[in-house]
Parts: C-alpha cells; sequence; structure tokens
C-alpha cells in the first residue's frame, strides 16, 4: 500500500514529504531542520548564512499560499513577516524578502496520524488511478495549477525545460549583451527583462515597439538565451526560409523532437516545429559558446561545410543558425515575417484564468464567511459553496463554468424572489431590518455579477475566433456546453439589469420610510418658528447664497431686471422655501432629499467633525439609527449586570477580592488544545487525563503488537511499506479490536447517535443512487459525478471515523469518556459546595447564552454541546504583576503598547482568503490564546464577552440596512461647486437656454466619512492598522498619548480647576439663554447633585450604581461612555479598581462625574410640566406638583433596573440621550466611539488630537455648521431636536442687519427669532465673563509682593486662563491658535524630547563624574535660580521630574507651580 498527498490530480512531492513527516515522527522527534530541509527542497525556503529562513524571493506569492495552506492544517506552525524590499539589480526586479519562522512549540505538539488516517489508502494502481481522477484535489487547491495549464495553452515562445547545466550569471549576461549586439546589426532592437517570479526559464513577449525577451536568472540554463533568441530569429526568416525549413526536416523523428512533443503536448504543426527548433539552437548555441570559435575558426567551419555539401553531406540547419547569431551575422534582408500572435492569444486566456481565479477567491470568502455562522445557518449553504469550489477545481475551458454560473443565477433568483415578495407588502411592513437584511442580499448578487461580465466578454471572443476559424475552413470542435452557457449568462445578465434599476427605485422610498421613524419630532415647530421670523420681519438670515435660484435672482437684479424691493420679497420666499425644504413632515420628503443631488462637504468637515455633524439630515436619521441598536446592546448589557451583580457579590461574600487568580481557583483549569495550553471553566470531564490515558494505551498498544515505528536516518518509502505490511496483519487487527474494547470500557455514546447514524447512513444511500444514475446515463466523467463521489467519500469517511461498523458501536466523536471514570476532580468539588455550585452553574449558563449569540465558533470537545474555554481576553496589568512578576508585566506592556497582539479589538476582524476588512460585526475573545496571556477574572470577562455578544447580535441584524444605505450614499449624484460652495453649470445645457448643474464624478468626501464611519461602528475598526517594520505605529501612537495624558493632568489641581470653571461657565450660558434648561433648572440639579443623591461619593468605584442617580446616568449614558467602556469594567472589590491608572485623572472625573449629572438633571427638570399621559393629562409625582422626568423614574425592586414610568406617553428616550450627549459635545468636548472623527483613526490624527477634543465642538458653537461648506448658517440639527446657528454668528448678524436697516440694536434683537435671542444672550455672557476675568486678572496681577500669596496666584492664573481660553475663540484668536498647532502639531512632543533631554543628562552626568574635559559643572549644576530649582540643584533632576506621573501635575499645582504657570501664558501672548 502507498499514502501520497494529490492536488487536482497531481501529486504534490511537497504535502507528500511534509504530511508523511507529521504523520510518521513522533512529536519529541520532530525537528524544526527537519521542516525547513522539506521547504528548501520544494523552493518555499531558503536559509542565509546567520541562520535566519527566508521565503525564497524567486517564489514568493505561491510560497505564501502553500504556508497559509499549511497553517490551515498546523496553526500556527509557520509565522511570516515582512522586512524589507530589495532593490532592483540586472538579475531581478525589486522583491520583498519575507522571514520565515517555525515554531518548534507548536511542532513538537503535533501529534503522529499515522497512514490510517490517510483520506485515501490503495492496493494498485487502478485504484490510484480511479482516485486521482474522481477524487483526488477536491480540497486545498492551488492557482498555480490553473496557471501552468493556462500557460500550455498559451504561447510557445517560453522555454519550460532543459537538460543543460545551470547558467553562470555573469555568463548569462554576456550572452545577452552579445545577441542584442548580434540583432541590433541586424536592425533589430530586442529588449531584455529579468523577472525571478517568472514560472518558466525565459519567454518571448510582443512589445508595444520591440519584442521583449524576459529571463529568470535564477532559473536559466546554458542554452536559455539563444533559445529565446531563437525563436525571433524564427519568426522573422519565416518557415519557408530555406535553412529553417531544412533544419526542421532533419530534427523530424529525432529523439529531441519527441522530447519537446512530450514536454508541450499542447503544441500542434508550425508551432511544434518552431519549438522544436528553438530547442535545437538553444543546444548548439551553448555549444558554441562553450568552444568560444575564434573568427579564424568560424571561416575554417563555413568553409569546411561549403566542402561538405559538396560532397552530399547536409550540414546542421540548426548549428547554422546559432553560429550567423553567434557570429552577429544575422540574414537581415530575409528577416522581414511578424512575430508569432501567440502572445495576444496568451492575454485573451489570461483574461479567463483570471475570471477563475477570482471566482475561487469569492467562493472562498464566502466560504469563510459561512463558516463563522451558527451551524443551522451554515449547513444551508455550505455543502452548495464547497461544491462549486471542487467544480472550478477542474476548469479548463470557458463551458466548464456552466454549473458555476447556473449557482450564481439561483442564488440571485432566490433574493429576487424573496425581493418581490417584501415588494408586495404594505410601505409600512416593508421597512423592518429584516427585510432590509433579504433587500441588501440582492443587492450583493447583483453586484456579484460584475463577474459575469467578464464572462461574457470572454465568451464574445471565443465565439469571434469560432466564427474567424470557420470562415478559415479549420475544424471547430464541438461547443458542447458553449452555447447553453451564452444564453445563461445573457439570461442572467439582462435579469440583473431590470432589478438594478428597481433596486434604485423601490430602495430608497423603503429607507426613508425606515429613517424618518426617527426624526425628532420637535424640531418641526422650531423650523416653522424661523420661517414665520423670516416672512413677519422681511429677514434674508440663512438663505443659501450658493444655490444656482439665488444666483439667477443676483442675476436679475444686477441687470435691473427687478428692483431693490422686489429682490428683498424673492429673497425672503427663497429663505422660507430653503427652510421648508429641510422639513421631515413624512418620508415623502426625507425620500426627496436622498434622491436629490447634493453638494459635498469639505475635507474639514469629513476629518474633523462626528458623522452626528452632517449638514445631511439622511445621515443625522442614519446615525441615530445605529444609536438606537447601541442603546439595545445597552439595555441588554444592564439586564445582565443585573444579574451577574448579585450572583458575584454572594460568590465573593467573606473572600478577598484582590487576587483573580486565587478568587477563581476552583472554578478554572488549564486543558491542551491544538498543543495550546489554554485557560477553561472546569469540564465535568477531567480531558486531560482522558487523552493522556488513550495516548499511553496506544502507545503500548503499538509496541505490543509490532507497529513499525520510523527510525533515524530511514527512508520514507521503506516505513510507509513496513507499515503497509503491518497494517495488513492479523497483528493490527487485534490492536484495533483492543483499541475498540478500550473505548468502549473508557467511553460512552453521545446523546443521539443513532439518530445521527440514521441520517448519515440515508445521506450515503442517496448519494450512491445519484452516482449509479450518473454511471448508468453515461455521465462518468462530468463534473457532478466528480463533486458526487468526493461528497460521498466524505460521509463515507465520517462513518468510518466515528461508527464502527463491525463492533455495531459509536467512537469518537460519536462517544464522550465515561464520566464514572474520567470525572473532574475539581468538578466534583464544585458540585459539593453549594456556593460554588451556584456561581459555577450561573457562569455557564450565561457564557451559553452568549455563545448562542455568536455562533459555535470557540474550540471544544466533539461531545461538548459548547465550549468551556474562557474569553481570550487579555490578563489585566494588575493581575500579571500579581500573578507573574514585575518583569514579565513589563515586557507584556511594552508588545502590547508597541506590536498588534492576538487580542486586541480596535482593528476589526480579516477574511483570511482576500485579506480586507471583514465587512461583519466582529466576534472578539474568541481566537486561540494561550493560558498565560488569557484573564483569570472570570466575572469580569464573563461580563466584556457578554457586551461584546449583545453588540454582535444587535448590529448585525442591522447590517443590511446600514450597507444598502451606504451604496445609497456612494450612487448620490454630487453637484460640482467651487471653492465659495457655488455650483458649476452645464455649459452646453446653459447654451440651449436652461440650467443643469455640473455633477462630480468620482469618490466623495460625504462618502468616505459614510463609510468610515461604518468601519468604526459597525466593523469595529476604530483605528487604522499602520506598522513599520513590525512596530505598531498605531499602538505606539495611543501608548504616547495615554503617556502624555497622565503625565500632564494626573495629580494636576491647577488643570482639573480650570476644566471645573470651564465647563460650569459654558452650562452657565446654556441656563441663562434657556434653550434647554432653565437657570432654576440648573440651581435645582446642582443642589440634588450635592445635597440630595451623594452619588458622588456613594458609586465611586461600584460595578453596579445603587443611588437613583446613579443609575439615572447609566440609563441615559449621561457620560457617554457606556457602549465604549461598560464592557471593560472590573467586577471586583474597589481596591483592585482604585489600581487602575486611570485613577490618577481623578480630579478630572470627578469634573466631569459633576458636570455630566447636573447637566443631567437640569434637563430631566426642565421637562416639568410637559410629560403627558395617553390622554393629554399632565401629569403629576408624589407631592401632587406637575412632574419632571427625574421624578418619573422607576426602579425595579428585585433587578435594580431602571425605567420610565409607562405613563409617560410623549417622551422619547432615544432623543433626549441625544439631547443630553449633543449638549454634552456642545459645551466640553467630543466623547465616545459613536462620535470620534475619522482623523483619529489614523497615527497623526490621535497625536494632533490630543488634548484637542473641544477644538471642532467649540467652533461648531461659535461659528455654526456652514463657516467650512460656505453654505446657510443654520444647522437642522436632529441630535439636539432644533435648529441651531453659531452664537457668533448670530451676533454678526444683529449688527450687520442694525446698521442695513439703521435701528438700534436692541430694536433689531426683537425681531430676531427665539433661537437667535437665545444665541445673543449666550455671547453676551461669553464676553461677560471674559471681560470680568480680564479685570481679575489685571487686578491680582498688580498686588503687592507682600500681599502674594499661593491663593492669590492660583486665582491668577484660573483668571488668565480662563480669558485666554474664552479669547482664542475669536477670529483673530483661532488664528492664533491656528499657527500654535503649526508651531507644536502634537502634545506628545514635550514628553519625546523630555526623554531625549534626560538621556542627554545622564550621558553629561557619566562624562562629568569621569572627568571629560569639555563638560564643565555648568552643565550638570544650576549655577542660578531657574524656576523651582535652586542654585547648586542637578539639571538631571528636573529631567527625571518631567518623565514621573503626577509629579509634574504636583509642582504645577502647589508652591511656585500657578505663578509659574501665568508667567508661561504671558509669554503665550
Amino acid at each position: 500500500m502507498g499514502c501520497k498527498y494529490y492536488i487536482n490530480g497531481v501529486e504534490s512531492r511537497l504535502y507528500t514529504e511534509l504530511y508523511g513527516y507529521m504523520d510518521n515522527t513522533a512529536p519529541e522527534k520532530k525537528t524544526v531542520e527537519s521542516i525547513h530541509r522539506i521547504l528548501r527542497n520544494n523552493g518555499i525556503a531558503t536559509k542565509h548564512h546567520k541562520g535566519s529562513i527566508y521565503i525564497n524571493q524567486a517564489n514568493l506569492q505561491p510560497s505564501l499560499r502553500e504556508i497559509n495552506r499549511i497553517n490551515l492544517k498546523y496553526p500556527g506552525l509557520l509565522d511570516t513577516q515582512f522586512i524589507k524590499t530589495t532593490p532592483e539589480t540586472i538579475y531581478s526586479r525589486a522583491s520583498e524578502a519575507h522571514v520565515l519562522t517555525i515554531n518548534p512549540a507548536v511542532l513538537q505538539t503535533i501529534e503522529v496520524e499515522g497512514p490510517e488516517t490517510a483520506d485515501f489508502t490503495y492496493d494498485d494502481q487502478t485504484e490510484l488511478d480511479q482516485y486521482v481522477r474522481l477524487v483526488a484535489g477536491k480540497e486545498n487547491t492551488d492557482d498555480y495549477y490553473l496557471s501552468e495549464k493556462a500557460r500550455q495553452e498559451n504561447t510557445s515562445d517560453e522555454s519550460r525545460f532543459s537538460d543543460m547545466a545551470k547558467e553562470d550569471q555573469d555568463r548569462l549576461e554576456s550572452k545577452v549583451v552579445h545577441l542584442k549586439e548580434a540583432f541590433a546589426k541586424a536592425g533589430i532592437t530586442v529588449d531584455v527583462e529579468y523577472d525571478t517570479e517568472l514560472p518558466v526559464l525565459g519567454e518571448v513577449r510582443p512589445g508595444e515597439v520591440n519584442p521583449i525577451v524576459v529571463l529568470n536568472p535564477n532559473l536559466v540554463k546554458e542554452d536559455t538565451a539563444y533559445h529565446e533568441f531563437g525563436h525571433i530569429y524564427i519568426d522573422m526568416l519565416g518557415i519557408n526560409d530555406p535553412v529553417v525549413a531544412a533544419a526542421i526536416a532533419q530534427l523530424k523523428d529525432t529523439h529531441l523532437y519527441k522530447q519537446v512533443q512530450e514536454k508541450y503536448s499542447e503544441l500542434t504543426g508550425d508551432r511544434l516545429d518552431k519549438e522544436v527548433l528553438a530547442t535545437a539552437i538553444g543546444l548548439e548555441g551553448a555549444k558554441i559558446v562553450r568552444k568560444d570559435p575564434s573568427w579564424l575558426q568560424q571561416i575554417i567551419n563555413r568553409i569546411m561545410r561549403r566542402i561538405g555539401k559538396v560532397f552530399g553531406v547536409e550540414p546542421n540547419a540548426a548549428a547554422v543558425l546559432a553560429e550567423e547569431m553567434f557570429a552577429r551575422k544575422l540574414r537581415a534582408e530575409a528577416m522581414f515575417n511578424p512575430l508569432s500572435p501567440y502572445t495576444q492569444q496568451s492575454r485573451d486566456h489570461q483574461n479567463f484564468t483570471e475570471i477563475v481565479q477570482d471566482l475561487k477567491v469569492r467562493i472562498a470568502s464566502e466560504i469563510y464567511e459561512v463558516e463563522q455562522l451558527p451551524a443551522k445557518e451554515r449547513d444551508k449553504t455550505i455543502h452548495r459553496l464547497q461544491n462549486l469550489k471542487q467544480g472550478l477545481n477542474k476548469v479548463k475551458n470557458i463551458e466548464d463554468l456552466l454549473e458555476t454560473v447556473d449557482s450564481m443565477g439561483s442564488s440571485l433568483a432566490s433574493a429576487i424572489n424573496k425581493y418581490d415578495k417584501i415588494m408586495e407588502l404594505p410601505m409600512l411592513e416593508r421597512a423592518t431590518l429584516e427585510n432590509m437584511s433579504e433587500i441588501y442580499k440582492l443587492k450583493t448578487e447583483l453586484d456579484a455579477l460584475d463577474i459575469m461580465q467578464s464572462i461574457k466578454r470572454v465568451i464574445l471572443v471565443k465565439k469571434k475566433d469560432r466564427k474567424d476559424a470557420l470562415k478559415q475552413g479549420l475544424k471547430v470542435l464541438q461547443q458542447g456546453n458553449f452555447d447553453t452557457l451564452e444564453e445563461r449568462v445573457n439570461s442572467i445578465l439582462d435579469n440583473a439589469l431590470v432589478y438594478n434599476k428597481r433596486f434604485s427605485d423601490n430602495v430608497i422610498p423603503v429607507w426613508a420610510q425606515f429613517l424618518s421613524g426617527y426624526h425628532n419630532k420637535a424640531i418641526d415647530p422650531q423650523i416653522q418658528a424661523e420661517i414665520d421670523n423670516r416672512i413677519r420681519y422681511k429677514r434674508t438670515t440663512g438663505l443659501d447664497k450658493r444655490a444656482l435660484e439665488y444666483l439667477a435672482l443676483k442675476e436679475r437684479y444686477d441687470n435691473k431686471e427687478i428692483d431693490a424691493v422686489e429682490f428683498l420679497d424673492q429673497q425672503v420666499n427663497l429663505a422660507v422655501e430653503q427652510l421648508k425644504d429641510t422639513k421631515i413632515s413624512n418620508y415623502g420628503a426625507l425620500k426627496k432629499q436622498l434622491r436629490a443631488a447634493h453638494k459635498d462637504k469639505s475635507s474639514f468637515s469629513m476629518y474633523m467633525d462626528p458623522l452626528i455633524y452632517s449638514n445631511d439630515t439622511a445621515i443625522q436619521l442614519f446615525v441615530k439609527a445605529i444609536q438606537d441598536a447601541d442603546l439595545r446592546k445597552n439595555d441588554m448589557t444592564r439586564i445582565f449586570k443585573s444579574k451577574l451583580s448579585p450572583q458575584y457579590e454572594e460568590f465573593v461574600a467573606g473572600m478577598s477580592e484582590s487576587d483573580v487568580a486565587k478568587l477563581n481557583e476552583d472554578l478554572l483549569e488549564e486543558v491542551t488544545i491544538r498543543g495550546v495550553r489554554r485557560l477553561a471553566i472546569v469540564n465535568p470531564i477531567d480531558t486531560e487525563k482522558y487523552y493522556k490515558t488513550k495516548r499511553d494505551f496506544i502507545k503500548q498498544l503499538n509496541i505490543k503488537y509490532g507497529q513499525p515505528q520510523q527510525t533515524e536516518g530511514q527512508d520514507e518509502e521503506a516505513f510507509k511499506r513496513d507499515y503497509a505490511v503491518w497494517k495488513g496483519s492479523n497483528e493490527y487487527k487485534k490492536a484495533r479490536f483492543e483499541e475498540a474494547k478500550w473505548d468502549k470500557k473508557n467511553s460512552k455514546p453521545i446523546e443521539g447517535w443513532r439518530d445521527e447514524l440514521k441520517v448519515l447512513e440515508k445521506q450515503i444511500d442517496e448519494a450512491k443512487k445519484e452516482r449509479k444514475k450518473l454511471k448508468e446515463e453515461d455521465n462518468e466523467y462530468v463534473d457532478a459525478y466528480s463533486m458526487l463521489t468526493g461528497r460521498l467519500q466524505e460521509l463515507q469517511k465520517f462513518k468510518r471515523n466515528n461508527y464502527n461498523s463491525e463492533l455495531k458501536q459509536p467512537i469518537r466523536d460519536w462517544t464522550r469518556p465515561d464520566p464514572k471514570v474520567y470525572t473532574n476532580p475539581k468538578y466534583t468539588k464544585i458540585q459539593n459546595n453549594p456556593k460554588l455550585k451556584k456561581y459555577y452553574d450561573f457562569v455557564l449558563e450565561e457564557f451559553q447564552v452568549g455563545h448562542r449569540m455568536i455562533g459555535d465558533i470557540m474550540d471544544k470537545n466533539s461531545w461538548d454541546k459548547f465550549s468551556y474555554l474562557m474569553p481570550s481576553i487579555r490578563k489585566n496589568d494588575i493581575d500579571r504583576l500579581r500573578e507573574q512578576g514585575a518583569w514579565t508585566t513589563i515586557k507584556d506592556k511594552l508588545k502590547e503598547g508597541s506590536s498588534i497582539v492576538e487580542t486586541d479589538d480596535e482593528f476589526g476582524t480579516y477574511n483570511q482568503n482576500s485579506g480586507e476588512l471583514n465587512e461583519s460585526v466582529p466576534r472578539y475573545y474568541v481566537n486561540r490564546v494561550p493560558a498565560n496571556n488569557v484573564s483569570r477574572d472570570i466575572a469580569s470577562s464573563l461580563y466584556q464577552f457578554r457586551h461584546m455578544a449583545h453588540n454582535y447580535q444587535v448590529k448585525s441584524e442591522a447590517v443590511g440596512f446600514v450597507m444598502t444605505f451606504r451604496d445609497i450614499i456612494k450612487n448620490r449624484n454630487t453637484l460640482v461647486t467651487n471653492s465659495s460652495g457655488v455650483e458649476y453649470i452645464q455649459k452646453t445645457a446653459e447654451a440651449m437656454g436652461f440650467k443643469l448643474p455640473l455633477l462630480k464624478e468620482g469618490q466623495t468626501n460625504t462618502f468616505q466619512h459614510v463609510d468610515e464611519w461604518i468601519k468604526m461602528i459597525m466593523f469595529g475598526q476604530h483605528e487604522i492598522k499602520s506598522e513599520w517594520r513590525g512596530f505598531s505605529l498605531t499602538k505606539g501612537a495611543g501608548a504616547l498619548n495615554a503617556f502624555t495624558a497622565m503625565n500632564t493632568l494626573a495629580f494636576n489641581l491647577l488643570q482639573g480647576t480650570n476644566q471645573v470653571i470651564l465647563d460650569n461657565m459654558t452650562m452657565v450660558q446654556e441656563a441663562v439663554a434657556g434653550q434647554f434648561m432653565s437657570k432654576s433648572d440648573l440651581a435645582w440639579a446642582k443642589t440634588q447633585y450635592w445635597f440630595s443623591d451623594g452619588a458622588a461619593i456613594s458609586d465611586v468605584g461600584r460595578f453596579n450604581p445603587q443611588t437613583k442617580l446613579g443609575k439615572a446616568m447609566e440609563f441615559f449614558d449621561a457620560l457617554t461612555e457606556f457602549s465604549d467602556q461598560e464592557g471593560n469594567k472590573l467586577v471586583g472589590g474597589k481596591a483592585r479598581k482604585l489600581m487602575k491608572t486611570s485613577n490618577l485623572l481623578f480630579l478630572q472625573q470627578a469634573a466631569e462625574h459633576e458636570l455630566s449629572a447636573t447637566r443631567l438633571l437640569g434637563l430631566m427638570h426642565n421637562l416639568k410640566g410637559k410629560l403627558k399621559d395617553s390622554d393629554g393629562n399632565i401629569l403629576k409625582n408624589e407631592k401632587g406638583e406637575e412632574a419632571n422626568l427625574y421624578d418619573m423614574l422607576l426602579i425595579d425592586k428585585k433587578t435594580g433596573l431602571m425605567s420610565v414610568d409607562p405613563k409617560v406617553d410623549n417622551f422619547n428616550r432615544l432623543d433626549f440621550i441625544g439631547l443630553v450627549q449633543g449638549l454634552s459635545r456642545r459645551t466640553n468636548q467630543t466623547k465616545g466611539k459613536m462620535h470620534t472623527p475619522i482623523a483619529q483613526r489614523r497615527v497623526l490624527g490621535k497625536l494632533i488630537m490630543l488634548f484637542r477634543s473641544w477644538f471642532v465642538p467649540g467652533i461648531r458653537r461659535r461659528y455654526g455648521h456652514g463657516i467650512t461648506s460656505g453654505g446657510s448658517t443654520l444647522h437642522i440639527d436632529e441630535e439636539l431636536g432644533t435648529v441651531t446657528q453659531g452664537t457668533y454668528i448670530t451676533l454678526f448678524n444683529l449688527m450687520r442687519e442694525s446698521l442695513l436697516n439703521k435701528e438700534f440694536v436692541h430694536t433689531r434683537y426683537k425681531k430676531m427669532s427665539e433661537m437667535e435671542k437665545q444665541n445673543v444672550i449666550r455671547g453676551g455672557i461669553e464676553f461677560a465673563s471674559r471681560t470680568a476675568a480680564w479685570a481679575l486678572t489685571l487686578a491680582l496681577a498688580n498686588i503687592d509682593d507682600d500681599e502674594e500669596t499661593w491663593a492669590s496666584n492660583f486665582m491668577l492664573y484660573q483668571a488668565k486662563r480662563y480669558h485666554s481660553e474664552i479669547k482664542m475663540w475669536s477670529p483673530s484668536g483661532l488664528g492664533g491658535e491656528f499657527w500654535r498647532m503649526l508651531a507644536s502639531p502634537v502634545a506628545t512632543a514635550r514628553p519625546v524630547q523630555a526623554g531625549f533631554d534626560l538621556l542627554g543628562q545622564l550621558g553629561a552626568e557619566m562624562g562629568y563624574a569621569v572627568g571629560v574635559p569639555w563638560i564643565e559643572e555648568k552643565d550638570v549644576i544650576y549655577q542660578r535660580r531657574a524656576g523651582r530649582f535652586n542654585k547648586g540643584d542637578r539639571k538631571i533632576t528636573k529631567d527625571f521630574q518631567d518623565l514621573m506621573i503626577g509629579w509634574r501635575g504636583l509642582n504645577k499645582s502647589f508652591g511656585e507651580g500657578p505663578k509659574e504657570a501665568y508667567k508661561w501664558f504671558m509669554t503665550m501672548e
């Protein structure tokens, strides 16, 4: 018997050697060197003289593909890392260099499987041939097989083989130069290229001007150069040339002719003759060069040939041609024939090959995505895709794609059928997430048909070739499926054309209907108030003067066609119409907006604005729809928290929570899976004992019955023969019989195995019947028969592996270890401890709920229904420090901060086939991570895992909706505008007397913003990977930002106080303006926070807040962190939580908590008297007073969950959360991933935006949303539920209108809208507070020295900083801030500089210590007082302190710090 590995019916030497070694070598004997030798012998790896292993650059792409294939079977065995791109040389193009690492830890855990696990074993050649013809190659296909077939059907102008020695590089170059000169002398320029990735020795390609000889310097032999140049010479002389004709005649029936014919089996006729002659010329040319005859010897040779001819001796014509080339005496006068057109034929076939490869990648990607689905969903489509994959392996001609095309057509038809049913529903019933997901499936099917156009092009080319051949009277082979394929492709494309049009017509109304449900109803009265104000006082404020209508009106006025009064009236009418267009009274208005061409947003807005700031109402509503999904996710997490919290509290009662490893020791164990130690929750079965016992038994059994063991140095084939003999012996049968007895004694059948056996046997019978039917119909050689055979073998193999037909008993996956024999002692301990058991059962149950949400994708035992593995959440720094020590913690922290690690969850997930970002909601914490890196904090890990699972569940439902909206935005027309935002007009239309806007082509900023936002929020790519030589620039920037923030803000009372003053003064502005809350609302909120609830103190460090205010802040996400940070919460005690480094910013966190809480309370209090029941009655609180929202919040006594009293009928929680967070951003800074600017996804953006998240909200608050687009200064804000305008824009309008209308300011103020009046109040308070701060600064700066105190300097700094902060927002102040940003673009520059300063000072100290002459005392010691340092202090002290977290904050806040900080502000001005 034999055991070999086949790909596409061809034995693979690589896999025969590799898998043979793996299957027959004991784990402990497997070596890295042996694997390297196998890879080297098969052209994949090469070893550097320094010991590093590199991927063969000449074979890079195929090698990477084979490495990926190997890793699929042995995960983690091989690892590659890009090092650099090697420069181009005369012998090779620039190419990537990759280091290859063979993991010995993984290698030595790969068990011996032996030949019995092979997919197929054979006893004779007939059996092997049948297997190769029908089955081999059905899995793990190799695209390079198709490439080889393509080349076989292409030009013969290439050298595939040579028996001669490998060419020396220098000699090759010499030959090439010599031959180029020979052809140049004949007037023919030949270009030569070197390509180390060329899969053959060489080939000839037609260039645009000159023929091109392409050579692979790593493969060429002595005859290659003459062979390829010989092709050109033969073609240009033509086969009727006497010497060429004579040479071909001489070569007929020779051994060389037969050898070439065998190697180029696809060539016939003249093409074969030419290839034989080119080969002969190559051989003769190599001989001549080797002899290197002198000019005299060449003359003698020619004389001898002439003499021989006289005596009837025919000279070697191939040698004559080779000598003409060598002697540079080409017969130029006879070289008039064109080069062969074979290469064009090659290009046509290459197009076909690319189609097949594209289909393979696409189907492989689909299989990968389907395999991620839950089992029930996976089984619906996986077999169809696998059959398609198998079918593509056998495709050789375009007709062979019929089955693939049919499958694509069926899939499209299914999607169309579902789409049609949805479109038959009433509009309101269509607009559901489920239906929109089905609609999106149609869109994906339509988009996938671009490859069908490529297939059609190849069909048309082949059809034309057939037609031309018939015209020439040539024989054309039977067309077979060709006509059927053409008809099917045309039918599919016609259908697609119809439904593409229907889709674009029908999908926008459905989406408009769905999105209109998120419209904030409070906006429409605000818009109407603005309309009424414009009409009443004839105001044009907010008019978009970029619009074509306005430009036409202005032109009429300039041409004196209308007077000033009519011009004003029509401007007012236009402003009113523009405002009316912003109303969303029904879905029809939104539909109109979605279909209309729009103006693109600026690059500034795209990179810097949150997406919710968009001027496009549809996009704002889209963001709200996803926020609604986020809210549902958060509610699921809150509900789970209410379950987890009491269970955890009961479990840890009386125990220390500081050491989570010890706390959870009884509930966790380490198990070995695929050679890696993994952390798991205790399994009822002691799997380690079971697997070890079985391995030991099998080992002893094999020894007992004499199973051959491969010895060191033994020939592989000899070992296999020995094993085959043993396998056929009675000893083998006895061994297997005893193994079955052991299984029966140590295992129990899984539940329901008989039912599974019945289903399996039914599937096998059906497959046999179908295959028999095909055979009877003489269809034994069609793809369907082959695929069915493969499927049958899979089923039979599965049955053999899991059912012993002789003993009639289940084995392997249909059995589980006998619990009586292998009960886990840890599990027994848990069952005997009621407290442990209760918590254990709760944890397992809740993990199972999470697994059901995300699908069965974690490793598990075959008998288990779900995985016991802990989520692969990285160990907390505090826990790692306790468990593994300081050095390991430091190393891990450095690794995590500088490189991509397997537990990262900020980059999304990637498709292993295409390498592209998975456009699906990510499932984190399910990958294979060693136990020593996984957190042992069960409660925190469970909470984080469930938060992720909730996110996956709710957002997966919305993927179809999201992606279709993305396409709507992508395909929407965009107007071309100038730098001022004015639309361009189509010149042709204008010449015809009407105006049409010019439309923009290509990707828009608006689409890019939406697309990147979707990648962030839906697909988890919050940051874009950026690496340099293995170092993650992205994570490095994040770590640097984190250190800078800690270094700058920790214990910084000076900055914390400034934050309190700024934020509260902004809230005072809002309260006095009265748009969102009143002064009394704010006063009530402050009182409630500080004196009633006490939440600021009692809820600090709590996992589950207990106070009403604490629960309300969570319920309405007042801190804008629940979605992002909640899952990362530590469930443990306060002491452990207090060790988190983020707690060093407690001053800032306290200020943020107070402001967020009082903002929330103020907004809730503002609803007093506005909340009504379903009958329209105003609701009362328990005191009989008009209720505010805080009064109507209920807390369930059993679960502790908060909700709004169901009696409230006119309250929308999503809109209220939008108001809370929108006002937070407006008065503070951008927070939360939902609203993160896309600039911060990039390394430079992260660095620039540190400490500047307040900048854009501040700009928008004061200058509005039209400042960067040149449009209307009015903004319809779906988040705030109102119409907004920049505060300073309103003040400017007030002054401008007062001057134009010659009115007093207060008179004009009365004619403004309510929103504008509120803005005037905001601006007035801001300028008044700025003036007060300036006066206070002036007073404190001029007090006598003896009256100066720390307190006075502290107040001086705060007053000066507040004045500077407000002054910055003026136009001149913004200019100064812009230049400061240019001068110091990143805040991280200071600590980086401080680091370099410290290194420099360390050098100076060491130099000074050893007496280096050029380092003086002044270089290391202060010679006079400098800031906080006195004369005689060492300068290195400052450098150390500047990098110590907390020290800088303390120094700035106390002592001379405030005074020095004030001086710094003065120098800035």
